[in-house]
């Protein structure tokens, strides 16, 4: 059996011990104070749209980060295991930064995965390519619905144009969805949309389903590729939340195939500081790419710590 790398697992355990999991008396009352976090994680509403923006802010979930007014960096060293690949470890950094002395709608944004909503970062089209930066123009954003230009590149330097529309709609106080469509054009795959349609239902004041669906095209890819998929969080406190989820993916064509599904539970914790989160992502999957493959189940778990920082990166280039 692969070992684990050393180094990056050490350095997760030590911030394990060094790091006390509750908050004292002291860091609740500067949570209070700060801006990022009162709005998003302090209350308790039986909104759809409401709980659903608190659960996709406190799992850093892309979609807010880029929608939102303020400025964020996500910094993510990882460590996973997998029971079909063995050992593996990351670090990532993505998030948005404002640039306020070019246009207030004009905004840099960093990545290095494409998810819009929770539901892809637990099942990631590995087929899907992402920008590793982006320039990104808000064209117009209303109470419900946004439109957005984007100008990006990925580490091939393949240029990337695309234009995307959001809205989103309350069907009923507990029940709201979300569509989403992109327009976009790359060098190397040329024309392609990407279509999402979630949907969020308040089962109580503290639990939230979320059924989410996607489908992508291309002109170098025959047929579409889609994946749906169901998650269910449960907030603990302002600073755990706990969920369950089922997913699957596949293609249309050349045959129709479903080339992945699993389930798996995901817990988040915010640490003794308020910009330092814990993850825990223990999971099934069985896979295969072709109709010849055989499916082979999969246990996989990830370990994640997540630094966020806020704010002070617009304030600095603001200068």
């Amino acid at each position: 059996m692969p070992t684990p790398p050393l180094l990056p697992l050490r350095l997760l355990l030590m911030t394990l011990c060094l790091m006390p999991v509750t908050l004292s008396a002291e860091e609740e009352k500067r949570e209070d104070e700060s801006p990022w976090l009162d709005q998003g994680h302090r209350y308790v509403s039986t909104r759809a749209d409401d709980l659903a923006t608190w659960m996709d802010s406190f799992f850093g979930v892309r979609r807010v980060d880029n929608e939102a007014a303020y400025s964020t960096l996500r910094l993510r060293p990882s460590l996973e295991w997998s029971e079909q690949y063995g050992w593996d470890t990351g670090l990532s950094l993505r998030g948005k930064v404002n640039l306020p002395n070019l246009n207030e709608r004009v905004s840099l944004l960093f990545s290095d995965e494409d998810s819009g909503s929770l539901g892809d970062e637990l099942l990631r089209d590995q087929q899907n390519q992402s920008d590793d930066v982006a320039l990104q123009v808000v064209g117009r954003e209303g109470a419900r619905d946004r439109i957005d230009f984007r100008l990006g590149f990925n580490s091939g330097l393949n240029p990337k144009l695309a234009a995307r529309y959001r809205y989103q709609m309350p069907f009923t106080e507990q029940v709201s969805g979300r569509f989403r469509q992109e327009l976009l054009y790359r060098t190397d795959d040329r024309f392609g949309t990407d279509t999402r349609f979630d949907v969020d239902v308040v089962v109580r004041s503290d639990r939230l389903l979320q059924w989410y669906n996607r489908a992508r095209w291309d002109e170098k890819e025959d047929g579409f590729g889609w994946n749906t998929g169901v998650t269910v969080n449960q907030r603990l406190s302002n600073n755990r939340v706990i969920g369950v989820y089922g997913t699957l993916n596949g293609r249309t064509q050349p045959t129709q195939l479903t080339q992945a599904y699993g389930f798996g539970m995901r817990y988040r914790q915010n640490l003794n500081r308020k910009w330092l989160f814990l993850e825990v992502q223990p999971g099934y999957f069985w896979r295969r790419d072709t109709l010849e493959e055989e499916r082979n189940g999969s246990a996989e778990i990830v370990l994640r710590l997540e630094a966020v920082f806020t704010g002070d990166v617009e304030e600095a280039l603001s200068r």
